[in-house]
């Protein structure tokens, strides 16, 4: 039997790779310089959702169920961005939580 393509479609989205890679660091231990690549390219996402989210908001009822979403997704990512970068399990943890506000906020902006 022949497989035909892929029913996917295929994107040029890196995050859901970046995301990926940071919920498995606890497991494949990176090194060092991958923990500190992942965590750069997690942060830079939450700076540029966290200005989407946040313009959304603003035109948002407030005090809506769309706008707490929002907002409350945007405070969720800042407070995790006081996260020092660390090695080995404990930086493992950051990108994990670091990729948990980068899904939370792509949810919340595409909804």
């Amino acid at each position: 039997m022949t497989v035909g393509p892929s029913a996917e479609p295929q994107t040029d989205d890196p995050i859901p790779a970046l995301i990926g890679a940071a919920f498995d660091a606890a497991r494949e231990q990176p090194t060092l310089e991958r923990l500190v690549e992942i965590d750069k390219l997690l942060r830079e996402e939450i700076a540029r959702l966290s200005t989407t989210a946040t313009a959304l908001a603003e035109h948002r009822s407030v005090r809506s169920r769309g706008w707490y979403a929002l907002v409350n997704a945007v405070d969720r990512a800042d407070y995790t961005l006081t996260f020092q970068n660390r090695e080995g399990l404990a930086g493992a943890l950051n990108v994990a939580e670091l990729a948990r506000r980068v899904t939370e906020l792509r949810q919340v902006t595409n909804s």
